[in-house]
């Protein structure tokens, strides 16, 4: 039986007044880490938008939901380093 290899994915957000330009900078720094071989979508969550910005195309198959729980999983993880880090 063959694993499958886990979706690498990168979420910026921006508040619902922000437009794509007020995000340019960490959106041009998360896609040069992905090279040339990335896909991305946009949602709506609360008051923000959020891209995800993956290294396969499967994000496109995910459901909002499936979207939403992987959004809460990518920031729970990061409140844990920032927590490492103090």
């Amino acid at each position: 039986m063959q694993m499958k290899e886990k979706m690498k994915v990168k979420v910026i957000g921006r508040d619902y007044k922000e437009t794509f330009k007020d995000i340019i900078k960490e959106y041009t720094r998360v896609t040069k880490g992905f090279g040339d071989g990335y896909e991305e979508r946009e949602i709506a969550i609360d008051d923000g938008y959020y891209i995800f910005i993956a290294d396969s195309k499967e994000i496109y198959s995910k459901s909002r939901d499936e979207l939403i729980d992987l959004w809460e999983e990518i920031v729970l993880a990061e409140e844990e380093e920032d927590f490492k880090e103090l």
